[in-house]
């Protein structure tokens, strides 16, 4: 899914076809102004929320240590929180801090770091973060959202807001199956 098709729902929802119509015109690599500049500056704001709120976006990388540390700028994504650290196959104690990941435990070498980033913000023809169960109908009910907030519609904020919440607690929660209880006869 692209943010351009998330921005595009997302007009849709707010029943604004001069803002669809504005971004199916924008041209390939070219940053939008005004209303649609707001437009993806909410959609990067609702992709961080989920992210750092709902559906956290895991990583897995090995790294090297060195000096009982590892800097935050050797990580690919900026992390969001670290869940577990591997030095030769078994997990080992860690804590973060200012500077980067202390390791108490390994001076140097290579080690698994298991961790949650937060997502590098979006230009309109990006591919976005999630995909499957996320969505783009559940991004653009966020979109919508915080858009409205923008713009002080708040009555219409209440509303994408109960629709956004009810799409993240339906993607979250996994599916199960319908079974018919069997009937008694008294």
């Amino acid at each position: 899914m692209t943010v351009k098709e998330v921005l595009a729902l997302a007009a849709e929802h707010l029943g604004r076809a001069d803002l669809a119509k504005e971004l199916g015109e924008l041209p390939q690599n070219t940053a939008p102004k005004g209303e649609l500049a707001s437009l993806l500056r909410c959609y990067n704001l609702v992709e961080n929320e989920l992210a750092v709120d709902y559906l956290p976006l895991k990583a897995e990388e090995v790294l090297g240590a060195e000096e009982h540390s590892i800097v935050w700028s050797k990580f690919t994504y900026a992390p969001a929180g670290v869940r577990a650290v591997l030095s030769m196959g078994r997990e080992t104690a860690f804590e973060p801090r200012k500077e980067g990941l202390f390791l108490p435990n390994v001076a140097n070498g290579k080690v698994r770091v298991r961790y949650c980033y937060s997502p590098e913000p979006k230009d309109a023809c990006d591919d976005g973060e999630y995909g499957g169960r996320v969505t783009a109908r559940l991004i653009s009910f966020g979109v919508a959202r915080e858009f409205c907030l923008s713009r002080g519609m708040f009555e219409e904020a209440k509303l994408w807001d109960s629709r956004y919440q009810d799409a993240v607690r339906a993607a979250d929660l996994p599916r199960r199956a319908l079974t018919v209880r069997p009937r008694r006869w008294v």
